[in-house]
């Protein structure tokens, strides 16, 4: 009895874990981001002098052909400075001609909760960057990328294997330079039109979380201090519909901890560009607070300026 219900186990789990493994073989063969720019960093790793971190916003932000010297951006979707620590920190181990961290304080960024050590994208850096966010002895499964959001990667190959509608266009660095889908686009840059859009800012307040927030960055930059890393804060540029929606109240708390950071840690080069109207137009964005590929040459050439005067 025993043995045949180990034999019907076997049997029922082999399917299974076919179907798993074609799975992951699958969304290991479509493009990605995080696979391009693993791909330069493993290359250039002995030579990388800039390491942008941060969150969606920095990621549309930051194109690294346009620096002069070796960079590579890290900086994705809803990633904090916890986890942007981590990677700097275990990245920093074989990368040891880095000199400059870029880090984004956008309104919101000490307001919001950290990334967990089970936030399923310590999986992609695990896999391919050899990095543990998981704050714990990882184990096989732990690098494998669909079961780490199926749900995200199921309509991602849904779009790519059979509606065809994945129109990723990467450069080497893992920088997207398709801007078909944006909807800044899709509205023609019409301000009139993208003015009745929703923004998606968040307005609640979190005294506690802001207090822990702001702890940890103060430790961030007595580490880079220490371990002569200089660190360049940046604010990202934001078209009008976004910023004027803003909590006035969480954009005030984020800017006093700007004023003591410039009297505490006067060696921390800061680019602020939230409100710069001026160079970022309307046909720079592909959303309210996301810049296209236009944007970010602007955003990425300027912030080259700032690093080559440092020196």
């Amino acid at each position: 009895m025993k043995k045949a219900l180990i034999k019907y186990s076997i049997l029922f789990f082999i399917p299974v874990i076919g179907i798993y493994i074609l799975l992951e073989a699958l969304v290991l063969s479509m493009p990605a981001n995080y696979k391009n720019s693993s791909d330069y960093y493993n290359e250039n790793k002995n030579s990388i002098e800039i390491i942008a971190l941060g969150s969606s916003q920095m990621a549309g932000a930051i194109n690294p052909e346009y620096f002069d010297k070796p960079a590579i951006c890290l900086a994705s979707s809803s990633q904090h400075h916890k986890l942007d620590f981590t990677i700097f920190k275990q990245l920093q181990l074989e990368s040891k001609k880095t000199k400059y961290v870029i880090i984004e304080l956008s309104p919101n960024h000490l307001n919001l909760p950290h990334n967990t050590k089970s936030f399923w994208k310590n999986s992609v850096y695990l896999k391919y960057f050899n990095v543990n966010a998981f704050e714990r002895e990882t184990y096989f499964k732990d690098e494998l990328i669909y079961i780490s959001n199926p749900d995200l990667y199921s309509k991602k190959m849904m779009e790519y294997y059979l509606l065809k509608t994945d129109n990723t266009k990467l450069n080497k660095y893992g920088y997207n330079l398709n801007v078909s889908e944006s909807i800044f686009k899709k509205y023609d840059f019409d301000e009139i039109e993208i003015s009745k859009l929703k923004t998606n800012s968040n307005q609640l307040e979190n005294p506690e979380i802001f207090k822990h927030n702001t702890a940890y960055l103060f430790s961030m930059l007595n580490y880079y201090k220490e371990n002569n890393i200089h660190p360049i804060i940046c604010t990202l540029p934001l078209y009008k519909t976004y910023r004027n929606n803003l909590n006035a109240n969480i954009v005030n708390r984020r800017d006093s901890i700007i004023s003591v950071i410039k009297n505490k840690y006067p060696e921390v080069t800061f680019f602020e560009a939230e409100k710069d109207t001026a160079t970022f137009k309307i046909y720079d964005y592909s959303n309210a607070n996301h810049l296209n590929p236009d944007g970010a040459k602007k955003f990425t050439l300027k912030l080259n300026e700032i690093i080559n005067k440092i020196e």
